[in-house]
C-alpha cells in the first residue's frame, strides 16, 4: 500500500483532479497533518493562494497508527467509514462531512474540511453545553437508525445493510475493550490508585458480570441497523450551532441503542467531571433528555411497532450508556474530561461516583424505563 505524507500528498490528488474536481487545476497544494487520532493519518490540504480552499484526507495505514507496523490492523475500516458517510449523506446529509472521494486501494478517504469546528468534548470539559447539539445528534441518530431499521426494510435491503458492514474485525476490537478487558485482569487497564477496591469489588459480582456478558451477547449478535460504533463526544465536531459526525471506520450492523449510550454516557462522564458546577449539571442533564426526546420523534416506524422498538433500543442504551462509563475508569482508553482533574483527592471522587452509576445502570437497566427515571438516578 502507497503510504502518503505532507511531500506525496499534493501530487496524488493532482493526479485524480478529475475524479475530485476541488481544487482549480495546477494549483499549489500544501499539506499539513492535523488530529491526534490513534487509528489512521489525517491531513488537511490548502490552496497555497486561498487559504479558504481546504479538503481533508485521511488514510488507514495496515497497522494502528499510534502503536506502528508491529500492531497490524486491517485498512479496510476506512471502506466501512465509506460506505457509512454515503448512507449518512442520504438520510443526514447536514450531520456529516461531505464525502469527496475514496480510494479503496490506499485506503484514502477525501472529505470536506470541518475547518473552525471544535471537538464537543472540549466545549463540554469547558462547561459550554449547547442544546441544539443533542438535538441535533438525537435527530441524526433516530434518522439513520429508523431508515436502516431491519423492521422498516424489504429483506433485500437488510441483506445489502448486513453485508456492507459486516465490519467484524473493529466489532471484534470494541468487545474486548467494552466489554471484556476492563472486567479481566488485562495489561491494557489503568485506573487511579485507590480504586482497587471498587474495581475488584466489580470483578467479582456476579449479577454485574451477567449483565455485562448479556450485552456483550446483544452487541455481537443483534443487527437491527446502521450503527455508528464509536459516537462518543470526541467523534463530534461543533461549531456556535451546527454539529457534525466524524470517525465511524466502526461502523456495523448492530444494535443501534449502542450509539445512544456512548453519547449519553460521554455526557455523562462530563456532569460527574463539573463536581462543583451544579449550573452546567443541569444543562447536561436537560442535554440528555433533549437527545431521547429529539430521537424519538425522529425514529420513524409504523405506529404498531414503535412503542416496543423504542423501548427495546431504550432499555440497550442504559447498558451501553454504564459500559461505556465504567470501560473510561478503568479499561484502556480514558477521557480528558476527568483526566484533567488535578486534585487526586476530587478526581478519585468523581471516578468513584462514575463506577457506581455505571454499575446501577447495567444492574438495573430493564427496570428504568424513561430517560427522566434515569437522569433522576444523577
Amino acid at each position: 500500500m502507497m503510504e502518503l505524507n505532507r511531500e506525496t500528498i499534493p501530487q496524488y490528488l493532482r493526479d485524480r483532479q478529475g475524479e475530485i474536481s476541488f481544487f482549480d487545476t495546477d494549483v499549489e497544494l500544501l499539506s499539513d497533518e492535523i488530529g491526534d487520532g490513534n487509528l489512521n493519518f489525517v491531513y488537511r490540504v490548502t490552496d497555497k493562494t486561498n487559504s479558504e480552499r481546504s479538503l481533508v484526507l485521511k488514510q488507514a495505514p495496515p497497522y494502528i497508527k499510534i502503536l506502528g507496523p508491529d500492531y497490524p490492523l486491517p485498512s479496510e475500516r476506512l471502506t466501512y467509514e465509506s460506505r457509512s458517510l454515503e448512507v449518512y449523506n442520504q438520510f443526514a446529509s447536514e450531520s456529516v462531512p461531505t464525502l469527496y472521494y475514496f480510494d479503496s486501494d490506499a485506503a484514502v478517504i477525501v472529505m470536506e474540511d470541518l475547518r473552525g469546528y471544535r471537538l464537543l468534548r472540549d466545549d463540554l470539559i469547558i462547561g459550554k453545553v449547547n442544546q441544539s447539539v443533542p438535538e441535533q445528534i438525537g435527530r441524526f441518530m433516530g434518522c439513520v437508525h429508523s431508515q436502516t431499521y431491519t423492521k422498516n426494510l424489504d429483506e433485500t435491503l437488510v441483506n445489502k445493510y448486513q453485508k456492507d458492514f459486516a465490519n467484524t474485525v473493529m466489532q471484534s476490537i470494541t468487545a474486548d475493550y467494552v466489554f471484556t478487558f476492563p472486567f479481566t485482569e488485562h495489561e491494557t487497564n489503568y485506573y487511579t490508585e485507590g480504586l482497587e477496591g471498587e474495581v475488584n469489588q466489580l470483578k467479582s459480582d456476579l449479577q454485574f458480570l451477567e449483565q455485562v456478558d448479556e450485552l456483550k451477547n446483544i452487541f455481537l449478535t443483534v443487527q437491527r441497523g446502521l450503527t455508528h460504533g464509536d459516537l462518543h463526544t470526541g467523534s463530534i465536531m461543533v461549531s456556535d450551532e451546527t454539529a457534525k459526525v466524524i470517525d465511524s471506520e466502526f461502523a456495523f450492523y448492530g444494535p443501534v441503542g449502542f450509539d445512544v449510550g456512548l453519547f449519553w454516557a460521554n455526557y455523562v462522564l462530563s456532569y460527574f467531571s463539573h463536581i462543583d458546577n451544579i449550573k452546567v449539571q443541569s444543562k447536561i442533564k436537560t442535554a440528555i433528555i433533549q437527545t431521547w426526546k429529539t430521537y424519538t420523534e425522529q425514529f420513524k416506524m409504523d405506529s404498531a411497532l414503535k412503542s416496543r422498538t423504542l423501548q427495546i433500543i431504550f432499555h440497550e442504551s442504559v447498558g451501553f450508556t454504564g459500559l461505556e462509563m465504567l470501560r473510561r475508569i478503568i479499561g484502556a482508553a480514558h477521557v480528558k474530561d476527568i483526566e484533567n482533574i488535578e486534585d487526586i483527592h476530587q478526581k478519585l471522587c468523581v471516578e468513584t461516583a462514575v463506577l457506581e452509576f455505571g454499575k446501577i445502570l447495567i444492574k438495573e437497566r430493564h427496570k428504568i424505563t424513561t430517560v427522566d427515571e434515569m437522569v433522576d438516578l444523577l
